[in-house]
């Protein structure tokens, strides 16, 4: 913990590396359904990264921290026209999380990426000789990008007539980008502000001289009740370039962005770690942390649980100025199917010498989202992985180096039929003339009346770590 940390102290970490994922999906129909018969492989490559710098300062019995970090960003950069529906492929050759508004050669239509990014003040105090306290305030900040087609036919405002034969016609397929980032302070137009504040509450206790144990618990955001709001810019277009109807939409090649706003729930979290040196040269050490991340958003008394799920991560959109001729709403709902995340990790520490250490890391977590929710571009599922580190001190001067290397496996999973998403109940509830009592109603509201889902998901990730640490010496301590 924070106070345990004597002396001044700072770090800088980066990371990068490659997301690899095996996606078989199932051939469908000319209604969407799925036929139960997996398709050949498809293999995306994606990049990875992150960041961790931070510095802390000792002031007995207090100690305070500052620090800037990646939460976890996920690139899907590549896609395969097979997988369109879900995550359109990527034409400008430009990386997802830089483009621009004003910026002519790169449009918003394909991709996807997530950057969860935190600004956070921490302060700790040494209450006991065995028990610390302290308390962090987050400034949170999330930038996104999502691009996937829709198919016009299971519109019930639309007939195209013999030209849209099937489902999952590239002919008739209309292009939903968007991408958008939270903002401190309101935008052009009086756009909405994202700025919000969480805070964590941690404590450590030395149960013995070779023992620690801490808790951990931060909140959702605390201005807006746990959402954030992400404003930018949606992309409506046709991404088929021949000729189409007085009904289409314009084409991908010379449609304008429009205003568009996003909001999503932010989770919270909590977690119980323990410290423990094992032999008597204390060269030896074990750290675990078992850890819980409410993404279900569950509030007590209003569906909360953890089999069932009151809030499924679904994101909100609205769109400012929207062509009338789209199959979709001003505004519409994204369907993500999370649930709750439980993980564990444990890690060896042997100090072979006063400057070098190996390190030896184990994983496991469970999935981000339900099974019939895995798609190709929201597709983690359990998640085992490993991690290598070498603490090496630079000569006798106060600087570590600590290379590292991780591997973590998804290990494969088949959604199911029909998945979470179901293009039958589009197809019955637009039949129905869009009537709202009708019992396709819920299911095609909350997003899921689209082109199915379903396949057979699995991928790794290989990360490449390098860490530079400057530490003050301590009487003591190395």
């Amino acid at each position: 913990m924070l106070a345990g940390m004597k002396g001044f102290r700072f770090q800088f970490g980066g990371a990068g590396g490659l997301d690899q994922r095996w996606i078989r999906r199932e051939a469908v129909a000319p209604d969407g359904t799925p036929t139960g018969e997996l398709g050949p492989r498809i293999n995306l490559n994606n990049p990875l990264g992150g960041y961790f710098v931070a510095g802390s300062l000792y002031f007995e019995p207090f100690a305070v921290g500052i620090g800037a970090y990646d939460l976890g960003s996920e690139i899907h950069y590549s896609s395969d026209d097979r997988l369109r529906w879900h995550l359109a492929p990527e034409e400008d050759g430009r990386p997802p999380l830089f483009c621009r508004r004003d910026d002519p050669n790169c449009k918003l239509n394909g991709g996807a990426a997530t950057q969860r990014t935190d600004i956070t003040i921490a302060v700790a105090w040494n209450i006991l000789a065995s028990l610390r306290i302290g308390i962090g305030v987050h400034l949170p900040r999330l930038r996104q990008r999502f691009s996937y087609d829709n198919s016009t036919v299971l519109s019930e405002h639309r007939d195209d007539g013999p030209r849209c034969n099937r489902v999952e016609n590239p002919l008739c397929a209309e292009r939903l980008g968007f991408n958008g980032r939270t903002r401190w302070l309101p935008d052009r137009d009086d756009r909405p502000a994202g700025f919000d504040v969480a805070l964590t509450f941690g404590l450590a206790v030395d149960v013995s001289d070779r023992v620690t144990l801490g808790l951990r618990y931060r909140t959702r955001p605390l201005v807006r009740g746990g959402e954030l709001t992400l404003a930018g810019d949606a992309l409506v277009c046709r991404p088929d370039t021949t000729e189409g109807t007085d009904s289409d939409v314009l084409p991908c090649s010379v449609a304008s962005p429009i205003d568009a706003t996003l909001t999503e729930r932010v989770s919270r979290e909590a977690a119980i770690g323990a410290a423990f040196v094992l032999d008597r040269g204390r060269f030896w050490h074990i750290d675990t942390n078992l850890y819980w991340m409410d993404l279900c958003n569950d509030i007590v008394g209003r569906g909360a649980g953890v089999r069932s799920c009151a809030d499924m991560g679904s994101q909100q959109i609205s769109l400012v100025g929207l062509d009338r001729n789209s199959v979709l709403l001003p505004e519409s709902t994204r369907y993500r199917g999370r649930q709750d995340l439980f993980g564990f990790d444990v890690y060896t520490t042997y100090q072979a010498r006063s400057n070098l250490a190996a390190v030896l890391g184990g994983h496991v977590s469970s999935p981000v989202v339900r099974r019939g929710a895995r798609e190709p571009g929201n597709n983690d599922g359990w998640r085992a992985g490993i991690t290598v580190g070498v603490p090496l001190r630079v000569g006798s001067s106060n600087l570590q180096i600590v290379p590292g290397y991780g591997f973590d496996l998804y290990l494969p999973s088949s959604t199911g039929r029909p998945g979470d998403f179901d293009p039958a109940a589009a197809t019955r509830f637009a039949a129905a003339g869009g009537d709202i009592n009708s019992d396709d109603a819920a299911l095609v509201l909350a997003g899921r009346g689209r082109p199915s889902n379903a396949g057979r998901y699995t991928g790794a990730v290989h990360t490449f770590m390098l860490t530079l640490r400057w530490a003050e010496r301590t009487p003591g301590r190395e």
